[in-house]
């Protein structure tokens, strides 16, 4: 081989590992935003169930559970369950009320 061969061979291979130097370094944060959006998608649109797991369901689905949460159905909700509390409580405030009015309430409060 000459000189000018083992130039052109030199160059050739200098092209060839920067390509693959150049490759690897886009394919890095390729993979990291494949992985992200990835990610991104099962917990969006969620995941089945497989063997050793149960399913995932995703955001719309989470989100139409907790619309339902907050509209009444009869006591199974979490909106009846605030409802009960806070009737309760105006209960114990009136009831209080009444007390503290009463000659009872106020002697014992001196």
């Amino acid at each position: 081989m000459t000189l000018e061969q083992w130039a052109a061979a030199g160059v050739v291979l200098g092209v060839i590992l920067s390509a693959l130097t150049l490759a690897v370094m886009v394919s890095r944060p390729l993979r990291r935003l494949a992985r992200q959006n990835e990610e991104f998608r099962q917990d969006w649109y969620g995941v089945p169930a497989r063997p050793g797991h149960d399913a995932v369901p995703g955001v719309p689905e989470r989100l139409r559970r907790l619309e339902r949460e907050l509209h009444p159905n009869g006591g199974g909700t979490l909106r009846d369950a605030v409802d009960e509390a806070e009737s309760r409580l105006k209960e114990v405030e009136s009831r209080l009320d009444d007390h503290l009015r009463s000659p009872h309430g106020r002697s014992s409060r001196g």
